[in-house]
């Protein structure tokens, strides 16, 4: 839930927000991130629900909802039909609903549940829950199905839905849609430069043709492309064509023990639940691994905070201080307005320009 309305963006990724209303308690609100390599637009949604929608590609477009249905407030079938008939096809409609019903995998079944079992049942939708807890309530040790991924008919093949093992700080379960028709786009290599083995490319590149050689300017370019293209292939290394994983500096042994320890009293609990033992365990288990990492970042900073004088570059520092975060922003891919439509894909961009209707 988001509480008040703060309209920022993390670094690195859109948000389209959708506020609470008034009337709907302090905490509530719905929201998307989305990556800045990633084609979106945001559509307006006529509404009364929390609700945010956007406008995606990945491998082809798809309508992205995310809302959120407050436990303490009345919701009616007609605002949930509404919605569902304001979102272009193929979309996907996801968030925490409060609603149990064993049609999602939930063991019991609550108002909100009945009323979102007519829903999609009116509307035709698919449900890509598998049946897995969603939620955990730490105070009773208690697991629950209240986050639901519905989706249009024509979308139901294309995702395979699935939760991940561990909570990471939260009481809901994240939970990963993966496009079974996408294939993720690696970056394309760079050369490294400052690697090369400039003179045996300065051997390789010579050459005593001039252009009055070749038959024409074609022949003469095709040529001197091919010949650097070899050479820089021989004597210039290059990287691989995939982000790599770019771990934080303060990570340590000690804190990777602590994160497997508290991951394995979550099991324990799950195979085992309302063992109060077990749940005491998990307790115990949290407060360590937080307890590690809060220590870990602080002596982490103290140390790097020492090492820096008046000497010190900007460049070096602010770079620093992003790796301890663990930030990294891949370069973004273009989207296209051509008379006030966002063209996302990136064949359709190409051919558009090609085209020269810009």
């Amino acid at each position: 839930m988001l509480g008040d309305y703060i309209p920022v963006s993390p670094p690195s990724y859109s948000a389209f927000y959708s506020n609470s209303f008034e009337g709907q308690g302090h905490h509530g609100g719905s929201a998307i991130l989305v990556h800045r390599d990633i084609p979106c637009t945001r559509l307006e949604l006529d509404t009364s629900l929390q609700a945010a929608a956007i406008k995606v590609f990945i491998y082809r477009p798809y309508t992205m909802c995310s809302l959120y249905l407050p436990p303490s407030v009345t919701v009616e079938r007609g605002d949930l039909n509404h919605l569902v008939r304001d979102l272009p096809s193929p979309f996907i409609l996801l968030g925490d609903f409060n609603g149990r019903h064993p049609l999602w995998g939930d063991s019991s079944v609550n108002p909100m549940g009945v009323l979102l079992a007519f829903f999609i049942e009116d509307e035709g939708l698919g449900v890509l829950n598998t049946g897995d807890v969603t939620h955990f309530n730490s105070p009773t040790g208690t697991f629950t199905a209240i986050d639901i991924s519905l989706c249009s008919p024509t979308a139901l093949l294309d995702f395979t839905w699935r939760v991940l093992p561990d909570l990471y700080g939260s009481d809901h379960f994240p939970i990963l849609l993966e496009n079974n028709r996408y294939e993720p786009q690696s970056r394309l290599p760079r050369w490294k430069l400052e690697k090369a083995d400039w003179q045996f490319f300065r051997e390789l590149t010579s050459s005593v043709s001039s252009v009055a050689d070749f038959g024409s300017s074609d022949e003469a370019v095709t040529y001197f492309t091919d010949m650097l293209h070899s050479a820089a292939l021989n004597f210039i290394p290059r990287n691989f064509g995939y982000f790599p994983k770019r771990p934080v500096p303060w990570w340590s042994p000690v804190y990777t023990t602590a994160v497997r320890k508290k991951r394995a009293a979550f099991s324990r609990l799950r195979r085992n639940r309302g063992d109060p033992t077990l749940l005491e365990d998990l307790r115990r288990a949290r407060a360590r691994a937080r307890r590690v990492l809060n220590e870990a970042r602080r002596a982490s900073w103290k140390a790097y905070v020492s090492s820096i004088n008046t000497k010190t570059p900007l460049t070096q520092v602010f770079r620093r201080v992003r790796k301890k975060a663990g930030k990294f922003s891949p370069s973004t891919q273009s989207v296209l307005k051509v008379d006030g439509i966002k063209i996302m894909d990136g064949l359709t961009v190409a051919n558009t320009m090609a085209t020269g209707i810009l």
